[in-house]
């Protein structure tokens, strides 16, 4: 292993280490009365009194009030459209414990770079500060669903409001817990034309799993439990295999090539010798990668 490698692999070590420390117990007793995904998600709706739906394609920030089976959760987006309002809409999704939420969109998509699309930064519940993804988040696996149910409404609204403007089509795309959550849009909706998972899989039991073996921390829960809650597999194979564009980090601790490059065997995937947060800071190549997804779609 090269230097290069050694110290990327340390950094996300580092953080991981930090993660694992905050995740609540109750995590795993929570297991036994924990609802389905579907369900959590159909409990999960738009509060259309106390939301402005009609400012969602201004540029700027806006908030979006959930009712949701955990209490009421205020979501944000972050707009910048296109120049043309009939450009393709792209939705981007944060990682999990992201703060602010759009650290990483601001750094793929600088302000200063004019953009072909019209481009939205999803908020996911429980990330309005650093501590309440964990330890909000993670209290149970009905809180892991709620992250990934409000996100899924969020994303529903917004590209709701830019076709009904004119909207070319829909993209989506996310880093880490942000590509899990756009592969889930569109294995449950079906309603983008491509999606980008970045430095992510579907399967979030084996990220959990491979974390808890890497700092001998034993789980009450077994391997087959966990995959049964949180292996998200099933949606993503409902993707066309034609609309998936994934890109891995070879020195990745978080999403391990061994473990998760074998899901997108029939996919297109790139990979670059990156760790997961050395991609995170050095971004130019996932970037890149979107870009060259959007630019090689042939003209509807």
């Amino acid at each position: 292993m090269s230097l290069r490698q050694t110290v990327v692999q340390q950094i996300d070590k580092a953080v991981l280490y930090s993660l694992n420390r905050r995740v609540p117990d109750s995590l795993e007793t929570s297991v036994a009365q924990a609802p389905t995904f579907e369900q959590v998600l159909a409990e999960t709706r738009v509060d259309m009194r106390q939301t402005a739906v009609y400012q969602l394609t201004a540029p700027g920030e806006h908030p979006v009030v959930l009712q949701t089976p955990l209490g009421e959760i205020v979501c944000r987006v972050k707009v910048r459209p296109a120049v043309d309002p009939n450009a393709p809409l792209l939705l981007f999704h944060h990682g999990i414990n992201e703060y602010p939420y759009t650290n990483s969109w601001q750094r793929l998509f600088p302000q200063s770079v004019p953009l072909p699309f019209h481009t939205v930064c999803i908020q996911a519940p429980f990330h309005d500060n650093w501590l309440d993804p964990i330890k909000k988040g993670f209290a149970s696996v009905q809180s892991v669903y709620q992250i990934f149910a409000g996100s899924l409404r969020l994303m529903e609204l917004v590209q709701q409001q830019f076709i009904t403007e004119g909207a070319a089509y829909t993209a989506a795309a996310g880093v880490s817990w942000g590509g899990i959550t756009s592969m889930l849009y569109e294995g449950i909706l079906q309603q983008t034309r491509v999606v980008i998972p970045m430095l992510s899989s579907p399967n979030l039991a084996q990220v959990i799993w491979d974390i808890s073996d890497l700092f001998n921390r034993p789980m009450q829960l077994t391997q087959e439990t966990l995959r049964q809650h949180l292996d998200f597999t099933e949606y993503y194979e409902q993707c066309a295999p034609d609309r998936v564009f994934p890109l891995l980090g070879e020195d990745d601790m978080f999403f391990r090539m061994e473990n998760h490059a074998s899901l997108f065997a029939e996919r297109p995937l790139v990979t670059i010798p990156a760790g997961h947060i050395s991609a995170m800071w050095q971004s130019a190549p996932m970037r890149a990668h979107i870009l060259n997804v959007l630019g090689q779609l042939p003209p509807l």
